[in-house]
């Protein structure tokens, strides 16, 4: 099969995962093959010859398959990686050779690693038994243990045995499998495929989709997968996907925006059943249908994956202040906030200056209130249900944020949500807004975007998360508790240098310490300016801890609306 597999005989159809096996899974393979544990079944597909939506394991496509892997894809492309040593390609597109230690003495399998590959009491990459002779392969490994380890006893004829059982494997190992005849139509081959995998690791909707994308537009998904993979690094020439907040979108990150914008439907489910050409409101499947879809699709891709829309979108997330991915914990407000965008722009006819302020509000608006976090898909299909008879995008989207966004929420639900130690949505958002106001980091000249942004090279240690209390101050003096010593509102960004001259000294120790250590024009806007552009308390050094975080919370939760508000 091995062999079958290298010449392109066997391949992976379209519609199958990239490689995602870690390395231990791969040993665990070997492990099963070498005791004679069974590894399951396998399910090829007999194809003719005028099929073309394939991928070969290897790298080089060498010639027409006549037969596909619908099940069984990992188990295959582990073997053949290593057996042949040839590179495949991961998951996130990079070209990986899989290697895999053996230790005749105790026959078992590791991952290589460093401690492995110089001890002579392993075969650092079985890949060379498989490929070299075995018999000049023992003998060369006997020689090397007996001049590196001439104490250790051990019997050669053994060695050489659980050596050659190994070699083997690539010849004598029966893996059972089932063909599906050349008669089924891609349609079934795609079905039988997603009932397979729906008994072991479950496939979603993005993948059921993908599916058909890669039996009726192929190049479509090509497209998806060429735009998140040039995302995530720099283009040598010309533009791509990367981007300055440095976000790396996936294949469903995309899909979940054309869907949003080309079908106005949240659900996945849905968007599977148009593109099978099922018309939702007559409950008919027809062919006519499927291809008018396809074609909606098409146009819908087309404007997710156009690099203005995409870069002119981003521009409004950064200028809003989350100038870093990392600061982006729903991916789904960003990608349907993409999607309200291109609503707004391409079939509303609204340009991206009139777009701004309300994209840039709805964005932060789903982040602060977690509009996407419980239910998502529920949501977005009732948010864009308004738009199938309703055009009026602005004022949709307006009158949601101001029923939301109401006194009790700015002055009771958010300051409570910044009752905690734990990083949320709620904190990025106050970075975010101090990222707005070109905010320097306290007690500094460094500019907080500059340290967060990720095209910015600068050594990670030169700023810092610090505890306004310090918490060993906390802990020595308070007797208190981390979740309460590292509690949101007791934390700020400063010098790496300042932090360390704070040590454990209380806020009435340092505080005119640090200031008097300053440039001048660093502490005399700090003195003038620290409870408005820090959110610090009037003479806070002198307050109660606990106080202090109460009122702290308060100012901040007012500095984010007032930062919404400028949006």
């Amino acid at each position: 099969m091995i062999t079958n597999i290298d010449t392109g005989e066997i391949a992976l159809p379209d519609l199958q995962r990239p490689f995602v096996w870690d390395n231990s899974k791969v040993k665990e393979l070997f492990d099963s093959l070498y005791k004679g544990l069974p590894v399951g079944m396998l399910i090829l597909w007999k194809i003719n010859e005028s099929n073309n939506e394939f991928k070969p394991i290897g790298l080089d496509k060498k010639t027409t398959p006549s037969k596909l892997i619908i099940d069984g894809q990992q188990r295959l492309t582990a073997l053949y990686s290593v057996i042949t040593g040839s590179e495949i390609i991961d998951k996130n597109y990079k070209h990986k050779q899989i290697k895999i230690a053996y230790n005749p003495f105790d026959e078992i399998f590791e991952v290589q690693n460093v401690a492995i590959k110089n001890d002579p009491l392993w075969v650092s990459n079985i890949t060379e038994i498989f490929q070299g002779n075995i018999f000049s392969f023992v003998n060369e490994f006997i020689n090397n243990l007996k001049e590196k380890r001439p104490d250790f006893e051990f019997d050669e004829m053994k060695v050489q045995e659980n050596i050659s059982s190994l070699k083997t494997l690539e010849s004598s190992y029966q893996i059972s499998a089932i063909e599906l005849a050349s008669s089924l139509d891609p349609e079934e081959v795609s079905e039988i495929f997603v009932r397979i995998n729906s008994t072991g690791k479950a496939l979603n909707q993005s993948d059921f989709i993908f599916t058909l994308m890669s039996l009726y537009w192929p190049e479509g998904k090509d497209s998806f997968e060429n735009f998140s993979y040039e995302s995530k690094l720099p283009a040598e020439i010309g533009n791509t996907s990367f981007n300055v907040i440095n976000e790396e979108p996936t294949n469903e990150n995309l899909l979940r925006s054309t869907v949003s914008y080309s079908f106005l439907r949240g659900r996945l489910r849905y968007a599977y059943l148009i593109l099978k050409g099922r018309d939702l409101e007559n409950k008919t499947t027809t062919e006519d249908e499927r291809v008018k879809n396809f074609e909606i699709l098409k146009e819908g891709a087309k404007e997710v994956l156009s690099l203005v829309n995409w870069h002119d979108f981003i521009s409004i997330i950064q200028a809003s202040g989350f100038v870093n991915e990392n600061m982006i914990g729903s991916k789904n407000a960003l990608y349907q906030t993409y999607a309200l965008y291109l609503l707004g722009r391409v079939k509303y006819g609204l340009k991206h200056n009139e777009l701004k302020s309300i994209i840039a509000k709805w964005f932060v608006f789903s982040i602060l209130t977690r509009r996407y976090t419980s239910s998502p898909e529920s949501i977005i299909e009732q948010e864009l249900s308004n738009f199938r008879e309703n055009d009026n995008l602005l004022e949709y989207l307006e009158g949601i944020i101001a029923s939301e966004l109401t006194n009790d929420f700015w002055e009771v639900t958010l300051p409570q949500r910044l009752k905690s130690s734990r990083s949320n949505p709620a904190e990025f958002t106050y970075i975010a807004s101090k990222i707005f106001e070109d905010n320097n980091i306290l007690f500094s000249e460094i500019k907080l975007k500059d340290y967060l942004s990720p095209l910015i090279n600068s050594p990670k240690r030169q700023v810092e998360r610090h505890h306004i209390f310090p918490k060993n101050y906390l802990k020595s003096e308070l007797k208190l508790k981390q979740v309460d010593f590292n509690q949101i509102a007791n934390m700020i960004y400063i010098d790496y240098h300042v932090n360390i001259r704070i040590s454990d000294m209380p806020p009435y120790e340092y505080w005119d310490v640090v200031l008097d250590e300053c440039s001048d024009n660093t502490r005399e806007f700090v003195k003038e300016n620290y409870t408005e552009a820090y959110d610090l308390p009037v003479e806070f050094w002198k307050m109660d801890y606990f106080d202090f975080l109460d009122k702290r919370r308060k100012l901040m939760a007012e500095s984010i609306r007032k930062y919404f508000e400028k949006l």
